[in-house]
This record gives structure tokens, C-alpha cells and sequence, in this order.
């Protein structure tokens, strides 16, 4: 998901100064949605699982979460770019709330129809809260980790990063390649599912008239677009590689809101994570991906 025009990134208090006391490790559950989400507090309104989401610029609740907790509306409204659609939704300010010791507060989020499979979640976390730091995001082993931006953790001290680019809408943007083609890949922990637009799956030689429906996206507009579902003989994702990597094919309004639908793209979802560890220095613009091993 995908938060245009939202304030600046906080300025959020750090830790203390050593490699140690900056390191704190954050379980990862999944919900029964299928996404990976972290335990958020949020003052005076107690702890609340959110979807840790790298593709959303700013941090959002569904509106029965906001209901049941008696959110004020600002009287705001902000435009939100999903991956089936746009729509300008109502803000609602947060009391203070913590990730670990990361302390946020002033954050306004956006108010998310409910979900159109009835399932209840408390929101989506975005880069206003974790992005001044070095994330290591380890699906595998079902934790994520945050760090000072700049740390080297063992095991990428020795690797080179994949240099990102930022989109439109201030996400992080990696250089990919899926068989012989070259693509670039925004990084979206909270997509399910990777997907691609036409324009690759083309390239990679897939036929729309022979390829099997896939799953009907609706994303946080709850407006439906139907996919098509095929694998990928092999992924290079910096120095790891995915064999027979599965991807939803759609040219999603989003690849256009993001600036890169006249070129192959992907947006990087969970499915590519299963086995990889995948850490983003999000002020240095750096990426790196590692073995679960």
C-alpha cells in the first residue's frame, strides 16, 4: 500500500549509541490475512498488531479500529494510492505510540474502509514510524530487527548493497532481474503476493490467453482487479537467487502512481521472502538480501 503527499518523516528518538543497545529484535506474526505484523502501542489505547508495511509511506487504521477506539477525524483528508486504485480518505491524529523504543508521536493516519474479506486488523505501520532507521527484515525466522542507519550487521559487512532509487511517493526502489530481464522492484512488505506488470511478463514470455487466473486484488480501495498467476524460472535479488518464483501479472494502477509503468516492474511482496532475509538501510538507500540458512 501507498500514502501519497503525507508529512515529512518524524524525527523519532533513538536508542542508546552501541551496536548492542541499538539491536532490538521485534517478533513478526502473521495474520490470518496472510501479512506479517508487529505488536504497536499505541498510549492509553493499549498494544494493537499492525501490518509492517515498507510500501506505505504513512502509517493507516481500518475504520473499525478507529471506531472502536474512539478516533477523532481531523477534518483532514489525504490521498491514498493502493495497489487497485486512488481515493482521498479522512486522517485521524494517534496518540503517542512505540515499535519497540521507537517512539512516534503527531502521526496522522489515514482512516482504511474495511477490509472486503471482513477480517479485522488494526492498521498498516509505515515508513513514518521505522524509515530513519536500518531494517532487517527476517520472515524466516519470523522477527524483524531495527538498527542506526550506517550499521554494517555481520553477515552484509562482506556483501555489496543494491544501491535504491526512490519512487514517486518516497518508497525504495532496487534493480532486479527475473530470467534475462532486467526490471526494478519496489520494496513491499505489505503486499502478500509479488506482483509484475505486462510490460515484463511479456518480456519473460508469458501469453495472458494460457496463463492461470490468479487471486482478485483489491487492496485498500477495496476495488477489484482481477490477475493472472504464473512462475518465474529464476529471480536474482543481489547475491541471493529464487527459483521458480511465483508473481501475479496486472497492470495495477499503483506501477503508474509509482512512476514505473513504462518499464518492466515488480512490487516485491512476502511470497519472495519466505526463505530470505532481506535487510533496508532506508536513509542510506541501501539493500541487501541473504540466505535464511
Amino acid at each position: 500500500m501507498q500514502i501519497r503527499h503525507l508529512p515529512a518523516l518524524l524525527a523519532l528518538l533513538l536508542p542508546a549509541t552501541s551496536l548492542m543497545a541499538l539491536q532490538e529484535m521485534i517478533p513478526l506474526k502473521i495474520a490470518p490475512t496472510g501479512h506479517a505484523t508487529v505488536t504497536v502501542h499505541i498510549d492509553a489505547l493499549g498494544q494493537h498488531d499492525f501490518v509492517l508495511d515498507t510500501g506505505a509511506e504513512g502509517t493507516a487504521v481500518y475504520r473499525k479500529f478507529a471506531d472502536e477506539l474512539g478516533l477523532r477525524e481531523s477534518g483532514e483528508k489525504e490521498t491514498l494510492i493502493g495497489q487497485s486504485g486512488e481515493t482521498d480518505l479522512s486522517l485521524a491524529p494517534l496518540p503517542p505510540l512505540s515499535l519497540g523504543s521507537i517512539k512516534a508521536d503527531s502521526i496522522a493516519a489515514v482512516i482504511l474502509p474495511d477490509r472486503a474479506d471482513g477480517v479485522a486488523l488494526a492498521g498498516v505501520i509505515g515508513l513514518d514510524v521505522f524509515g530513519d532507521y536500518l531494517l532487517d527484515f527476517d520472515l524466516p525466522r519470523m522477527r524483524v530487527a531495527y538498527y542506526t542507519s550506517g550499521v554494517l550487521l555481520p553477515g552484509i559487512d562482506k556483501l555489496d548493497p543494491l544501491h535504491a532509487e526512490i519512487t514517486t511517493g518516497n518508497l525504495l526502489m532496487i534493480d532486479v532481474k527475473l530470467d534475462d530481464v532486467e526490471a526494478v522492484a519496489v520494496l513491499d512488505t505489505g503486499a502478500r503476493k509479488t506482483r509484475i506488470n505486462w510490460l515484463l511478463g511479456k518480456k519473460l514470455g508469458l501469453d495472458p490467453e494460457t496463463l492461470e487466473r490468479g487471486e482478485t486484488i483489491q487492496g485498500a480501495t477495496n476495488t477489484p482487479l482481477d490477475t493472472s498467476s504464473a512462475l518465474v524460472n529464476s529471480v536474482t535479488l543481489g547475491s541471493q537467487q529464487l527459483l521458480n518464483a511465483p508473481v501475479l501479472v496486472a497492470d495495477l494502477p499503483v506501477f503508474a502512481a509509482f512512476g514505473v509503468d513504462q518499464q518492466p516492474a515488480v512490487i516485491l511482496g512476502l511470497d519472495w521472502l519466505l526463505n530470505t532475509r532481506m535487510v533496508i538501510d532506508f536513509p542510506g538507500r541501501k539493500v541487501w538480501f541473504l540466505s535464511a540458512r
